[in-house]
């Protein structure tokens, strides 16, 4: 499809959790040099400060919940064009509750939505604000790493861990509701139109859901670790989470490490089976082939995850728990019933990668992507003053009150992002991928590069 003059060919690309989404987004950038696209990848918050600086672009959010309001808006009134998947759409506790998160105005204004799959697609098609934006159903980048075809970018870390640990069961959690990073924060930002008294029933419900599964994962580390010897029992805490609750759990449990570390995939080949209860690795291990147990003590007719639930064995006490590690299966792929199913909700399992659907989506759709019209020197400078206002001055005046916990936790997400952890993941996906460019790496601020395909045999 032939492209508009006046569409940007700049992808600005924003990573929030830099062991999640980091290798998964360079691939994405790598790709999109592939084609001709210049890159500008950075940490989310360091980006937010630099969108006065940025050239026309459009933008990859990571998000369309409420919570992404204003810097879509920036976006927009700087001249770029946002288009926005949903990290978070995948695992769902609640479908009311999701939707009770978007709000007209930002789930509008991207002008492509990048679902997960069909599932994700047809929840985001109930929204009442939904007017009709593109939804296409493309997976996630995240996946493509975990596929056989990219797996052994991870091969030196998997063969590392299992240096350390041996065999190992891995424990994934997920319960920053109660056990979150910033003591007494509960993440469950609603739109303004909900009904306040349904949004505070299902908040207290999911949360007394999650504290009873969480308490009794807390109390049956140490049967589980004994179950498990002369294994090791790795657990990973959310990284949203306070690993301090499980450090404590682990006392004095020789065989328990509590470790997070890079990201989960390498984790996920490397461990003999997982342990976890509605977390998105059930997910990950289904696809790269390791053993999901479901630890379900506690179960809910309103906030179970499915999806998580029947990618694994389900266990519905400690007892059946132990047996199944007992009985663990060998590893290798999902039967075929569970992986058509999982195809309904990641559109990328298999076929082509989700980093190329995103791409051909933005030359399919370019005639939805050209740039807004630009605005008057008066109205430029009001989105100058109120996008300093929102982040540059209200990050000092915070940094002059109190850091705390809310700064270690930013720092525990995205601790930075130094030139060499950029291109020393270039050079190894470029191994195992051939057909990727060599590319130039140029720094323009803290933890923000700009990438583009270079001359051949080159990367500065």
């Amino acid at each position: 499809m032939k492209q508009k003059a006046d569409r940007s060919r700049t992808l600005v690309i924003p990573v929030e959790t830099i062991n999640r989404e980091l290798d998964a987004k360079l691939h994405l950038a790598l790709r999109a040099a592939l084609r001709g696209w210049k890159v500008i990848l950075g940490g989310r918050a360091n980006i937010n400060h630099f969108i006065p600086q940025l050239p026309p672009s459009i933008y990859i959010s990571k998000g369309l919940r409420v919570g992404n309001k204003h810097i879509l808006r920036f976006m927009e009134g700087f001249g770029h064009v946002p288009v926005a998947l949903d990290e978070e759409s995948l695992i769902r506790q609640s479908d009311e509750a999701l939707l009770m998160m978007l709000d007209d105005e930002t789930f509008n204004r991207p002008r492509l939505l990048f679902a997960w799959g069909q599932s994700n697609a047809d929840v985001w098609k109930r929204f009442k604000g939904y007017r009709g934006t593109p939804i296409l159903e493309i997976g996630n980048p995240r996946m493509d790493l975990l596929r056989p075809e990219l797996a052994p970018y991870f091969e030196r870390e998997v063969q590392s861990i299992r240096d350390r640990f041996g065999d190992f069961v891995l424990v994934s959690t997920n319960f920053s509701m109660v056990n979150h990073f910033i003591p007494e924060h509960v993440r469950f930002a609603t739109a303004g139109d909900v009904d306040a008294d349904r949004a505070d029933a299902l908040r207290e419900g999911l949360k007394a859901h999650k504290r009873l599964i969480f308490d009794a994962f807390i109390a049956a580390i140490p049967e589980i670790a004994r179950a498990v010897a002369p294994m090791t029992l790795v657990i990973r805490p959310h990284p949203s989470e306070n690993p301090k609750s499980w450090e404590a759990a682990a006392a004095g449990v020789p065989n328990v490490k509590v470790i997070h570390e890079g990201p989960i995939g390498p984790w996920l080949m490397a461990a003999r089976g997982l342990i976890q209860n509605g977390c998105t690795s059930a997910v990950e291990a289904g696809v790269v082939g390791t053993p999901a147990l479901a630890f379900r003590p506690h179960v809910s007719d309103q906030f179970e995850v499915e999806l998580s639930n029947r990618v694994s064995r389900d266990c519905r006490s400690l007892p059946e728990l132990i047996a199944a590690l007992k009985s663990l299966p060998p590893k290798g792929p999902l039967p075929d019933a569970q992986l058509t199913y999982l195809r309904t909700h990641i559109a990328s399992v298999d076929g082509a990668f989700s980093c190329d659907r995103l791409l051909d989506a933005l030359d399919a759709y370019a005639d939805r992507l050209v740039a807004p019209p630009a605005r008057g020197g008066l109205a430029m400078a009001g989105t100058r003053l109120a996008h300093f206002r929102r982040y540059p001055l209200r990050d000092t005046i915070k940094g002059l009150r109190k850091m705390g916990s809310a700064k270690s936790y930013r720092a525990h997400k995205f601790p930075g992002l130094p030139e060499e952890a950029v291109t020393s993941r270039i050079d190894q996906l470029r191994a195992v991928r051939p057909e990727l460019p060599s590319v130039t790496v140029t720094p323009l601020a803290d933890s923000i590069y700009a990438i583009s395909a270079g001359a051949p045999g080159t990367r500065e």
